[in-house]
């Protein structure tokens, strides 16, 4: 009996529902549905019955439940245990983060950690957001940086830094000049943007829909990288963390301006962990150093 499926059963029991299990643990629907008939094929069992909308265990599931549960914890206990000891030896530390923070912010960290702990194995992916959360909820990842982290009930979030967000333009925009702008001044621009599914082109929209400012989002891209690519070559303005742009601003192929406002235009960057896993010695030094950025 797999343990991914016994978790996936008590989140079904936990949420009552087959689309929040399926998002816990970062699978479909019918991949949850799918689970439960092999479940109740293996224990010749109905585990699962329908009320009002809401899924309810049977006593047979009631049952797979308690038993599943205790299972689950005495595993996390046991494999954090394991990996900590491993890790006292090995030192070894696997960490996730997107592309622009783990670029940008966390570079000078990284190599600090680097140089203070040689004895450390460390392992930095520069990947997606949503392939880091499952990461660090499987436990294949220690640690994961992201931003506009989202709530999770096997991750926990330590908040880490609120990155400011600039308007971007290129060197020859009528806003170029600018120190500082209202939001009100994109009104109506072409706005080089992320994918809507990146978590912080969310919270942009968020801001701009909050002061009022509507947009014409002219490209979208999935990195940092492309959409100062973009604004460079005058596709459109773009709103960025401000790390991100400085050296291109340096060299004067691109321009920012701060938001002056009164509202707090930012974007804040937390480090995901697995809840209730054991810090190995190497994440605690890690966290340390990113700490000290706080």
């Amino acid at each position: 009996m797999n343990l991914d499926v016994l978790k996936t059963f008590c989140d079904l029991v936990d949420t009552g529902s087959f689309t929040k299990a399926a998002e816990e643990n970062f699978v479909s629907q019918s991949a949850v549905s799918q689970q439960l008939a092999k479940l109740e094929q293996q224990l010749s069992a109905h585990l699962i019955s329908r009320q009002g909308g809401l899924v309810v265990p049977t006593q047979a599931g009631r049952a797979l439940y308690e038993g599943a549960r205790e299972i689950l914890r005495r595993y996390e206990r046991l494999t954090g245990e394991v990996r900590s000891a491993a890790d006292q030896v090995r030192g070894v530390l696997r960490v996730g983060s997107i592309y622009s923070v783990g670029f940008y912010m966390l570079d000078p960290y990284i190599r600090r950690f680097i140089r203070e702990q040689p004895e450390v194995s460390l392992y930095i992916e520069y990947t997606l957001h949503r392939r880091i959360y499952a990461a660090v909820a499987s436990g294949e990842m220690d640690l994961g940086v992201v931003a506009w982290p989202e709530r999770h009930r096997s991750i926990q979030v330590i908040p880490l830094a609120d990155e400011e967000l600039v308007a971007v333009f290129p060197p020859g925009h009528r806003l170029a000049k600018r120190r500082h702008i209202q939001p009100a001044d994109l009104q109506g621009e072409k706005l080089v943007a992320f994918e809507e599914i990146i978590p912080t082109r969310r919270g942009i929209d968020r801001l701009l829909k909050a002061a009022g400012v509507k947009v014409d989002v002219a490209m979208e891209f999935s990195n940092t990288e492309l959409v100062k690519r973009a604004i460079s070559v005058d596709a459109g303005v773009g709103i960025l963390p401000v790390e991100t742009v400085e050296r291109e601003a340096q060299r004067g192929e691109l321009c920012y301006a701060r938001f002056r406002d009164g509202k707090k235009w930012s974007r804040p960057v937390a480090i995901l962990r697995r809840r209730g896993k054991a810090s190995s010695p190497a994440e605690k030094m890690f966290l340390a150093i990113l700490k000290s950025k706080a």
